[in-house]
C-alpha cells in the first residue's frame, strides 16, 4: 500500500467505506487487532474516517496506540459495545468476525452502535449452502476459532439485527474445500442500518 499497490482486500475497504457516501464518518472498528485500517483508511477512504478502534486484547491495543498514536483506541468486546445507540456513522468489522464465537451477539452491537452503515469485511462463507461451520487453528501464539458462514445464515442474523444488504465484494481467496469438501471464500458486506 506504501509503495502505491495496495492489496485488493485493502482497497475493497476502502471503497465500501466510500460506497456509504458519507464525508469523514465516524468509524468505530470492531475487533482492530494492531490498528493497521487506521492506516488503510487515512491513505485510501477518499475523505479518510474519524476513526476508532476497539480489541479484547490489551497487548494488541498497546502495540496500536504505540504504532499510530494519533488514533483513538480501546480495550472493549465485540459482544458487549461500550458505546451507547448510534454512536459512529458505520460500524466496521474488519476480519474480526471469524474469531467471534458469539457472532449473532456481535453483529447485534455492531448494528446498535451503528447510526447509518455497518460493514463486515473478509467475512469467510461457502459458495453453495452448507451449515456455518467452526474450525481451530493456531495463530497468535494460541488455538484460535476461525468460523466459515452460512452465507444465507449471515444475510438473515444480519437482517434480523435490523441490517439491509446495499452491496457485496467479493474479497481474498479463503478456501477450505480441501478440509470441509465444500467451496468457500471471504466477502465483504455493506450494510445500512434499518
Amino acid at each position: 500500500m506504501k509503495s502505491g499497490e495496495p492489496r485488493p482486500d485493502l482497497e475493497i475497504a476502502a471503497e465500501a467505506v466510500a460506497a456509504t457516501g458519507i464525508d469523514r464518518p465516524r468509524l468505530i472498528e470492531i475487533g482492530c487487532g494492531s490498528g493497521y485500517y487506521s492506516e488503510v483508511f487515512a491513505q485510501l477512504a477518499p475523505s479518510g474516517v474519524q476513526y476508532t478502534g476497539i480489541d479484547y486484547s490489551p497487548p494488541m491495543i498497546a502495540r496500536a496506540r504505540e504504532r499510530y498514536p494519533a488514533a483513538e483506541f480501546a480495550v472493549g468486546d465485540a459482544t458487549a459495545l461500550q458505546y451507547p445507540d448510534n454512536s459512529f456513522d458505520i460500524a466496521f468489522n474488519g476480519v474480526s468476525l471469524m474469531h467471534i464465537i458469539d457472532y449473532e451477539k456481535a453483529i447485534r452491537e455492531a448494528a446498535r452502535v451503528a447510526a447509518r452503515h455497518c460493514i463486515f469485511h473478509s467475512v469467510p462463507v461457502f459458495d453453495e449452502h452448507h451449515r456455518t461451520i467452526f474450525l481451530q487453528k493456531y495463530a497468535y501464539g494460541a488455538p484460535v476459532v476461525e468460523i466459515v458462514f452460512d452465507r444465507r445464515e449471515f444475510l438473515a442474523i444480519s437482517e434480523t439485527a435490523g441490517l439491509r444488504l446495499v452491496r457485496s465484494w467479493k474479497s481474498i481467496p479463503y478456501d477450505v474445500a480441501a478440509i470441509t469438501g465444500h467451496p468457500s471464500r471471504s466477502e465483504t458486506f455493506l450494510f445500512s442500518v434499518a
